[in-house]
């Protein structure tokens, strides 16, 4: 949509509340300019701000990047403590390191995947 467009548009539709239900790619001189504008009232947005509004949207998106933020902090908590666990661990019993490492590979297989998710809902 052409800066014009969208100006005639946010004209027409005024201050009316909108929810902007879809956006297009903003074009000045028959060149993007990397920013969207709203379909329905004209308004411009970075990317992202229109990602932002999109996650605002889905509450399981956001679910799942409150999951995502909680087990990087839980990944990270571990590893910094990791040579105090493992002296619990090596006076307790051999097995708790084991499961420490297993525990540790596990979480960073998550978070990749999660990233990976993230990165494939970005592109569409």
């Amino acid at each position: 949509m052409t800066l014009e467009e969208a100006k005639a548009l946010r004209e027409s539709w005024g201050d009316k509340p909108c929810n902007h239900p879809s956006f297009a790619d903003e074009y000045m001189f028959g060149s993007k300019t990397g920013d969207f504008v709203c379909e329905q009232c004209g308004r411009s947005f970075t990317k992202r701000q229109r990602d932002n509004l999109s996650q605002a949207d889905n509450p399981r998106l956001n679910r799942f990047l409150q999951q995502k933020n909680l087990i990087k902090e839980r990944l990270d908590t571990l590893s910094q403590r990791k040579s105090q666990l493992t002296v619990v661990a090596q006076s307790e019993s051999g097995n708790s390191v084991l499961l420490l490492e297993a525990l540790l590979k596990d979480q960073e297989q998550l978070i990749l995947r999660a990233e990976e998710l993230i990165q494939i809902m970005d592109q569409t």
